[in-house]
């Protein structure tokens, strides 16, 4: 009876151990899949960095460019606004010009038809003269022939 009992309790051992080895093998099986597991998810975290770092650089240069097209755009403005303003200077000094010419012109033209009046009278007034004088010259032409 005592090696029965022996024998019943090296079997009960050794079903312990069994049982023992398949949990530490199933144990180990767990952490290796833990393990991978860790290591997908360090992979994982790793690529999530790089794509971060990535995303902020592509952010940055986005950024410096937007601030250069901001500035761009505000040169472009402040150049189009002053090619605006100067054309319209521009534009009223020539209207001024312009105003000016034509009333130094219509005053020259008014200046120039009194002159061209009073030619007119000087002209009808030579001619009246004239006529007289041709008047008187017939006149002591004959008054010449009577006495010769």
């Amino acid at each position: 009876m005592a090696t029965e009992g022996l024998l019943e309790g090296a079997g009960h051992y050794k079903a312990e151990i069994e049982r023992l080895s398949r949990e530490l093998s199933e144990t180990t099986q767990e952490k290796i899949r833990a393990a991978e597991c860790g290591l997908v998810v360090l992979e994982e975290n790793q690529t999530l960095k790089q794509q971060y770092t990535d995303l902020e650089a592509d952010y940055d240069t986005l950024k410096q460019e937007l601030e250069q097209l901001k500035e761009a755009f505000g040169q472009a403005y402040s150049i189009q606004r002053k090619v605006a303003e100067d054309g319209e200077t521009l534009e009223e000094n020539l209207l001024q010009e312009s105003a000016s010419k034509e009333a130094y012109y219509i005053g020259k033209i008014l200046d120039l038809q009194t002159e061209m009046k009073q030619n007119k009278s000087i002209i009808s007034n030579v001619q009246a003269e004239n006529e007289r004088l041709n008047a008187v010259l017939q006149d002591l032409q004959e008054v010449t022939k009577q006495l010769a």
